[in-house]
């Protein structure tokens, strides 16, 4: 029968402290649970280990035998779980995430990596590039950033959805002086269009892009160059250099949301590192829905 490690861990403990009371404060267990596992251990082995008397515990050949093949092994076991604990909720180490290029490029998520390491600066954050879903486990990912239109590629990892980011058309003045300022969505057929490749394919129209970038500051860059109009993130509308100033077009009406998906692995086993990243991301989306 097999027996159960923590059964023969309060065996090694009663030895040690010398008695089953002192074991038991020691576990901080009742003395008659310690008790009881120790006569199932016993009993699972076929054969007496321990002598009880009134004050004080004796072993007998086979619980002697049976210490000293086991205590080495125990405190090496209970020495590598301490230390998997402690390294559970150490800040330091590597930290890998997975996002779209257009949002890494993104200020928001620039700011989020800042702040992370300005709080944390033992963690070494590593960014990857994927556009689809990973598998986390195997490839080493901690976190990923996923488009919410996308299917992840292991249903038993955590998906939340985030904020959505608000999109929307601008131009620079020079365009609009050069080639008219479009009066609704419908003209924006006579013009040349910009964006990133997943909102330009998110977006249910039937319009013809000049340049789709996985890079929004390629699409804010040639947009305030005056190269056409662009399909951004509100944000980078906001956000633009006074020399490379932007106008939305079409009042406060938005082009479309871009939704974010948060990916990991398990809610329980989850390093501090890996949860303080997950708290600031979340953190950071809500701040940006109570600002629009």
């Amino acid at each position: 029968m097999m027996t159960q490690l923590d059964d023969l861990n309060l065996f090694v403990m009663t030895v040690r402290h010398q008695g089953i009371s002192a074991a038991a404060k020691a576990a901080g267990m009742p003395r008659s649970r310690v008790s009881r596992r120790l006569q199932e251990l016993e009993k699972a082995l076929g054969c007496q280990l321990l002598i009880r008397t009134t004050r004080h515990i004796e072993l007998t050949e086979n619980g002697r035998m049976l210490f000293d093949q086991t205590q080495a092994s125990l405190n090496t076991l209970n020495t590598a779980m301490s230390r998997l604990q402690q390294r559970r909720m150490q800040m330091e180490g590597p930290l890998r995430l997975a996002v779209p290029a257009a949002v890494a490029s993104s200020p928001t998520f620039i700011s989020m990596m800042q702040q992370y390491i300005e709080r944390f600066p033992r963690v070494n954050l590593e960014v990857f590039y994927h556009q689809h879903s990973v598998d986390l486990q195997r490839q080493n990912i901690d976190i990923q950033l996923l488009p919410s239109e996308s299917e992840v590629i292991n249903l038993d990892y955590v998906r939340q959805t985030l904020l959505p980011f608000p999109c929307c058309w601008a131009a620079s003045p020079a365009y609009l002086s050069k080639h008219g300022r479009p009066q609704d969505e419908g003209e924006l057929k006579q013009h040349s269009l910009i964006a990133s490749r997943h909102i330009a394919a998110v977006l249910q129209q039937d319009l013809s892009f000049r340049l789709r970038s996985d890079d929004l500051h390629i699409v804010q860059q040639l947009t305030a160059q005056g190269m056409g109009i662009g399909l951004l993130p509100e944000v980078f509308v906001r956000r633009t250099q006074p020399e490379f100033q932007l106008e939305r077009l079409f009042g406060d009406r938005l082009a479309m949301e871009m939704g974010l998906s948060l990916i990991y692995s398990s809610r329980t086993f989850l390093p501090e590192k890996t949860r303080k990243m997950i708290d600031l991301i979340r953190d950071t989306f809500i701040q940006l829905n109570q600002q629009s």
